[in-house]
């Protein structure tokens, strides 16, 4: 069962990064308790073009893929200091500076057993990534009490992730960006 199929759109093969539905302009998502919103906006034809706007709508990130070199995504912080880095040939593989070390994404952002969710692991924890109504919500795999800790949803022209203080404060940031872009890019990374 693919976990995204429900976010087909426009008759083609569903994806598992395929494009999240855009919820209605007049229906924008309530925020979550406690979180901080992070906008990916400014598309130049995909997410992998895009500006990431903070809490305050000021440029947090870039995510840069340059036309002389599409096989490689750049992740660039306010300081154009590279964070992270995708190259997509001959296999997607990402590295997130601090984070996590060279692997392929498939590794990264593995598909469950289940194929209702994805898992990544960070510094030591693992998280899913799974669709929830309208979001890609992310929660602890292992946990006794799941809850959202961070959710990705499109919105018109834009989207959007939100995160918890919880996942700020574990230094989650960086690694949910990547995660997003992946999940909504539609590069395949299996």
């Amino acid at each position: 069962m693919n976990p995204y199929a429900q976010w087909q759109q426009g008759g083609a093969a569903p994806s598992i990064f395929g494009a999240l539905p855009s919820l209605p302009a007049s229906n924008p998502p309530t925020a979550m308790p406690d979180s901080v919103t992070f906008t990916f906006t400014n598309f130049k034809t995909t997410i992998l073009n895009s500006t990431v706007l903070g809490p305050q709508q000021r440029t947090a990130y870039r995510v840069v893929t340059e036309a002389t070199a599409p096989a490689c995504t750049i992740f660039k912080d306010n300081e154009s200091r590279n964070v992270a880095m995708v190259q997509w040939q001959p296999h997607a593989t990402v590295e997130i500076r601090g984070v996590a070390e060279k692997q392929r994404v498939r590794d990264w952002l593995r598909l469950s057993s289940d194929q209702r969710r994805r898992i990544m692991e960070v510094r030591g924890v693992q998280y899913a990534w799974s669709p929830v109504g309208d979001f890609v919500c992310l929660s602890k795999v292992n946990s006794t009490a799941p809850r959202v800790l961070a959710r990705i949803a499109r919105v018109p022209n834009n989207v959007v992730l939100e995160l918890t203080q919880e996942v700020m404060q574990a230094g989650m940031l960086e690694p949910c960006l990547v995660a997003t872009v992946m999940i909504c890019c539609g590069h395949n990374i299996d």
